[in-house]
């Protein structure tokens, strides 16, 4: 089997033995998302997520998908060989290309869901990358799989995802995670490690939303 299909395999694996899991969903709210009364939920397969009493997510089958929001990443002083922290900053053609990777996972994920930007039963779905950082190689790094516990030639991307209900704009739910990658998967000229690294969060994403 190719190395980048047995990766993408590999990652769609975990997305299935994460929605084996029962996510269940504790009994005090967060007081970060006190206004909105959200429930910290555990066993979702994401690392962080908060979700209202009352959200029914499956309820929904109706979309609006907003761009990808790149525009406030945190970018720590780089560790990567051979770079600096500018290699990671955001220009007008890595953020046209992140985010139509992210569109295009989303219409994968979502492709039985219908699209809508206004009127009841419409579920908005915001998510932006919060931080680029040297991380440590583990055995799922997208693009590449590398031992040892050097940082130098991997980096760390994370991601939140709000969803909101569009007719109230009521906060529904926050998700949050992250993925480890090589560098090289992360550059401009490797879009691959990009694709999978988002396919795997809208995979489940739809997973958690659908209740499939």
């Amino acid at each position: 089997m190719h190395t980048s299909t047995w990766r993408l395999v590999t990652a769609f694996t975990l997305i299935l033995l994460a929605a084996c899991t029962t996510p269940t969903m504790q009994d005090q709210p967060s007081t970060e998302f006190a206004p909105a009364e959200l429930y910290p939920v555990t066993n979702t397969g994401f690392a962080e997520a908060f979700v209202a009493r009352d959200a029914r997510l499956s309820g929904y089958r109706r979309l609006h998908v907003l761009p990808l929001d790149t525009a406030a990443i945190d970018i720590p002083q780089t560790l990567v060989m051979g770079t600096t922290r500018g290699d990671w900053l955001m220009t007008p053609e890595r953020e046209q290309a992140l985010q139509q990777a992210w569109a295009e996972a989303m219409d994968e994920a979502f492709s039985s869901y219908q699209r809508a930007t206004t009127g009841a039963g419409v579920l908005r779905i915001a998510a932006k990358i919060t931080r680029i950082e040297p991380g440590r190689p583990t055995t799922t790094t997208i693009g590449g799989g590398l031992a040892g516990a050097s940082s130098r030639d991997v980096v760390e991307v994370s991601i939140e995802i709000r969803l909101y209900a569009q007719d109230s704009d009521a906060l529904l739910a926050v998700i949050r995670d992250s993925r480890t990658m090589t560098a090289v998967a992360m550059a401009r000229t490797a879009p691959v490690g990009i694709v999978e690294m988002f396919r795997s969060w809208t995979a489940l994403l739809h997973t958690r939303i659908s209740g499939e």
